[in-house]
């Protein structure tokens, strides 16, 4: 799928694929980099705290940085909710610049958080970060769906999980002590670049075809972004037939989608895959890998090195995975990885219980099925969310239907990293 899609709209992938890595950046270098940072991020926060004649205990300090990690996916839930409102009325473009520039703006007051020794203004500037990364992310979504050639949708769909697996493993990488863990400074503040990139970007690049042709009603505009983004071979006529029959189906309620049984089954099957999704316990294991290889019996220089290894065969398994995706099937690849994915976390838990004193061999195998856990994720509950998303409904019917989705997705991973995070805090005591 690649070598076709880069050889019929090589540079229409590229354009999305830049778009997405550095409009997604964010959302996964601030899970990846408080990973193998850990450390570094547990001195600053008692340092600080010390300064001002607050001495915290290893409970207190567990519920401080579990409150911190939180904040970033309170903000991503109010980004979600006020995206519409944006996408609606001011366009997707414009919603991935106000997202990418909140995120730098964001940087910033971390950065600032740490400079004057203030983990307040650090948990702000995470809480800022989701917002940004709320809107970002979600104006996204709708806007490779609409501009991206119907040919290489699918394809284009995985971009933004590739995205995120990408920006986890430079967080990884980047966090560890022989690199920047040891600067907070700059490993938190190398994050602008690619969001101030993002903004330029999408400053030279005409919005949606969809939305300028049904939003701002500018038919020589749409044509022009539709051949921007899909080239002069692009069937203009079918895409504004489409662009037609939406605009005369009108607004798609919430009462719509429950009393139409196609749209029923669409929310309720989205909203169980994103659920799914997170609870598989990707986020609290992108966020505290190096925790659990610790508790099972590495030292933490190799902890750090399985961690990075982790992500690594993440991300060159989702790469993989868009090229099976239409091979295979959705369904297949849900089912069948999503099995395999139970099964490396059932075995790892067996294993981890034998305990690191009692059989030395049993870490290692904790490893290879960690290694497998991320691995299976990433063909199957990783990217294949995503591409429902886009294929289960009308494409005019994808705000209305997948919004509560991505609703119940957030709420998802607000409790969880509420509650496990804490509970993780207390397992590195």
């Amino acid at each position: 799928m690649w070598i076709e899609a880069l050889k019929n709209h090589g540079r229409s992938v590229l354009l999305m694929l830049l778009i997405s890595f550095t409009s997604m950046f964010q959302l996964g270098y601030v899970i990846g980099y408080p990973n193998t940072a850990f450390d570094s991020f547990k001195n600053f926060i008692n340092e600080s705290l010390t300064k001002r004649g607050d001495e915290v205990n290893e409970n207190q300090f567990n519920w401080i940085w579990s409150a911190m990690l939180s904040m970033w996916s309170v903000g991503f839930l109010i980004g979600t909710v006020v995206t519409p409102f944006i996408a609606e009325k001011y366009g997707r473009k414009v919603g991935i610049m106000f997202g990418n520039f909140i995120d730098v703006f964001a940087t910033g007051v971390t950065v600032l958080g740490i400079a004057v020794h203030l983990p307040e203004l650090m948990g702000l500037g995470r809480l800022l970060l989701g917002l940004g990364d709320g809107i970002a992310s979600n104006c996204l979504t709708l806007f490779l769906q609409e501009s991206a050639p119907t040919k290489i949708r699918g394809l284009v769909s995985g971009f933004q999980e590739l995205s995120v697996c990408f920006s986890i493993l430079l967080g990884l990488v980047l966090g560890s002590h022989s690199l920047l863990g040891h600067s907070l400074l700059v490993l938190t503040g190398l994050a602008m670049i690619p969001s101030a990139v993002a903004v330029l970007v999408m400053f030279f690049c005409p919005d949606s075809p969809k939305f300028i042709c049904l939003k701002k009603q500018n038919e020589k505009e749409a044509i022009a972004s539709l051949i921007f983004y899909q080239g002069v071979e692009c069937d203009v006529a079918q895409a504004f037939e489409s662009y037609s029959k939406e605009k005369d189906s009108g607004k798609v309620t919430l009462r719509q989608i429950w009393n139409t049984s196609s749209l029923r089954k669409a929310t309720i099957l989205g909203s169980v895959v994103f659920i799914l999704q997170v609870f598989t316990g990707i986020f609290p294991i992108a966020l505290f890998s190096s925790v659990f290889f610790v508790n099972v019996g590495f030292t933490q220089e190799w902890a750090e090195n399985f961690s990075i290894l982790m992500v690594v065969v993440n991300c060159l398994a989702t790469a993989l995975s868009l090229n099976f995706v239409d091979r295979f099937g959705r369904r297949t690849l849900l089912l069948w990885f999503g099995g395999l994915n139970v099964l490396s976390t059932i075995v790892y838990v067996v294993l981890a219980d034998l305990g690191p004193s009692s059989q030395s061999w049993a870490k290692y195998g904790c490893a290879i099925t960690m290694l497998a856990f991320n691995a299976t994720f990433s063909f199957g509950l990783g990217p294949i969310p995503w591409y429902l998303s886009a294929e289960l409904v009308p494409q005019h019917q994808h705000f209305p239907v997948f919004n509560p989705i991505i609703l119940d997705r957030l709420n998802s991973i607000y409790s969880v990293f509420r509650f496990i995070v804490h509970a993780l805090g207390y397992e590195t005591q």
